[in-house]
């Protein structure tokens, strides 16, 4: 019997076929560097043995190399400038001392994936995918690990999945922009040092309480990045306080292990407040929401209204005073917007 298991459109799913996927680990390294989007953000970009970097674009070799040279990524910020650090802070920097130009880098990185990758094989080649018309993107952001051998002969150790964050590291007048990386198993390692340094989180609460781990040096403090350079932090624009930090390394911990974050119980909370909303719903969700660190909560919402419509069934509707849309209406004169939230319908004081 002859078949023919595409029929007339071959570009249809065959119906007699089984669908299946595969995954690959694909290994990589990440090293420091800045990405110049009108400001200065400070990022550690994922170099990958198949030649791929992730840079906020991730494309392929040869597209890296052209944002390099096009000033995407660049390797030195301007004195009097500002950079910028997710999640920790903005300062205005001077006498800025850096260790590569374009070229080095370029070489530099290329290194990296021959270490990687010695014979430069199967190297990635990108092409765009579009579904129905629409460019599919792909992240590019590795998953942070350690290894565990059961004996130094262990072919497949096993990998400890951990989460990371940026914090201040002072060896004695020096700080160093360090990456704390917590793992599955409690255990923290500062990275983006010559040597890591292994803790677990007794020693990173007393690193902590000496001010040793900080997240805002004073004025005048000399900064190191490993790998990149160094400057002197001239003035703060905004800084996470410590203790919001550790409330972060804490939840970081909580993602590593699969357990939901103070992020993730406070939209359940949200969820089931607007699916019932009951005073009991409103408190539960306050304390929720207060529970999340402070520099965290603007995610607990969608990208438009962040924690706007929360902080409103919380605090009352005044809050929306305070949204970004609502604040330049204002300014333009134009027609204040409106968010609408449930009250609880058990609350005597709603009428």
């Amino acid at each position: 019997m002859d078949f023919n298991f595409f029929k007339k459109d071959k570009n249809k799913w065959p119906k007699a076929s089984t669908k299946v996927f595969r995954k690959k680990v694909i290994e990589g390294i990440s090293v420091p560097a800045i990405i110049h989007n009108s400001q200065f953000f400070f990022v550690d970009i994922d170099v990958y043995e198949d030649g791929r970097v992730n840079c906020w674009n991730f494309e392929d070799w040869e597209h890296f190399r052209k944002d390099v040279h096009r000033g995407w990524v660049v390797l030195n910020i301007p004195d009097n400038e500002s950079i910028s650090i997710h999640g920790l802070g903005t300062w205005e920097i001077s006498n800025g001392s850096w260790q590569f130009n374009r070229e080095t880098f370029i070489s530099y990185v290329e290194s990296l994936i021959k270490l990687l990758n010695p014979n430069w094989a199967n190297i990635y080649r990108y092409s765009e995918k579009k579904v129905n018309g629409v460019t599919i993107g792909e992240s590019g952001g590795g998953r942070v690990y350690r290894e565990i051998s059961k004996s130094a002969s262990d072919l497949f150790p096993k990998k400890l999945k951990g989460e990371c964050v940026d914090l201040f590291y002072k060896t004695k007048e020096t700080y160093f922009l360090v990456r704390l990386n917590v793992f599955e198993d409690s255990s923290v390692q500062l990275s983006r040092l010559e040597e890591p340094v292994d803790l677990d989180l007794d020693a990173l609460q007393k690193l902590a309480d000496e001010k040793i781990l900080v997240t805002e040096p004073p004025p005048g403090a000399e900064v190191h990045i490993y790998g990149l350079g160094s400057f002197i932090l001239s003035k703060a624009y905004y800084v996470t306080d410590i203790k919001n930090k550790l409330q972060e390394i804490n939840d970081l911990l909580r993602k590593a292990k699969g357990e939901p974050t103070t992020i993730q119980l406070c939209r359940e909370a949200y969820e089931a407040y607007l699916g019932n909303p009951t005073v009991a719903a409103r408190e539960k969700l306050k304390i929720a929401y207060e529970q999340v660190p402070d520099h965290e909560r603007i995610y607990v919402g969608d990208m438009d209204t962040k924690d706007i419509p929360v902080r409103m069934i919380i605090y009352g509707d005044q809050e929306i005073e305070n949204w970004s849309h609502y604040l330049l209406s204002k300014e333009l004169g134009e027609e204040l917007p409106s968010i609408s939230v449930p009250k609880p319908a058990d609350d005597p004081n709603v009428k």
